[in-house]
């Protein structure tokens, strides 16, 4: 048996970030649009970008400020779904160049929230572009790093707003708030994980024993993918767990099965989940 774990596919933001670029490509034919970083964490979609004649710029070692100040007025840059900080705007203004913000209205919902709280306890993870934006909207922003101990010595209220990435994990969230409470009793907890998250971390939770197969699909970059990955791995350690990245890992895998269940992350198109489906399908015909 092959069942697709719902929700899957692309969220509301990943789509409207799609949607935004390709019109733009649309609206001015003959100038040069850029993406400015990952428009979404998926390399599928990177290549799609790609073939629209959309440029995509690695920001992986990059002086993001430096780079900005590079683009010419006759230029388009989008920003991805993930967010970015003001000055980047403020620095395309100044010189003229049309941008375009692909951010996903959640992130901005959480963006709001923190700018408008006196001191704010961020929980992320480091390097995360989303998260790395996050800590730009306050000057009061405490990054609770969920890779490394948090120095509770620095908060300097003790009603701070406790707010996070939306792509976390919700039981990984879930200890990370006792133990805040723990150190703030009157702290403000905002659980800011987006339900297109959130319902397939929970969707994964309550599989039946029936399942003796998961394939993950979706980038390793993508955060919410390798949550996904990494929850599966956590509470159903006597089954069969897989990351795919497209079809090419179906294809070279020797994996057999009684009844698979395919999940992915929200930024993974339908056509590669698809395309996998009708892989383990093969297989299955083929008896393995």
């Amino acid at each position: 048996m092959i069942e697709l774990l719902k929700p899957i596919g692309h969220c509301f933001g990943v789509i409207n970030a799609i949607n935004v670029t390709k019109k733009i490509v649309k609206q001015y034919p003959k100038q040069k649009i850029y993406v400015f970083g990952l428009l979404v964490h998926n390399e599928e979609v990177t290549k799609e970008l790609d073939s629209l004649g959309v440029v995509t710029i690695d920001l992986t070692g990059v002086d993001p400020i430096k780079r900005l100040k590079e683009f010419k007025p006759d230029e388009i840059v989008i920003f991805t779904a993930h967010g970015h900080p003001n000055i980047y705007e403020t620095i395309l203004k100044e010189n003229g160049v049309t941008f375009i913000d692909a951010t996903c209205s959640r992130v901005k919902k959480t963006f709001a929230t923190i700018k408008e709280a006196d001191h704010v306890i961020y929980i992320g993870k480091n390097h995360h572009p989303e998260a790395m934006a996050a800590l730009t909207m306050n000057d009061n922003v405490y990054f609770y790093d969920i890779k490394q101990p948090f120095d509770y010595s620095v908060v300097r209220s003790k009603t701070p707003l406790v707010i996070n990435q939306t792509t976390l994990s919700f039981l990984e969230l879930e200890a990370i708030h006792k133990e805040i409470k723990s150190h703030f009793p009157k702290a403000n907890i905002v659980d800011e994980i987006c339900n297109a998250t959130l319902l397939r971390q929970q969707a994964l939770k309550a599989l039946p024993n029936t399942v003796d197969t998961i394939v993950v699909v979706g980038s390793k970059k993508s955060s919410n993918t390798m949550k996904l990955f990494e929850l599966a791995h956590s509470i159903h350690s006597n089954k069969q767990i897989y990351l795919w990245e497209n079809v090419n890992d179906c294809q070279t895998s020797e994996l057999t099965f009684k009844h698979v269940v395919i999940a992915s992350g929200t930024s993974t198109p339908m056509s590669t989940i698809n395309q996998i489906k009708a892989c383990l399908e093969r297989k299955k015909e083929d008896g393995r």
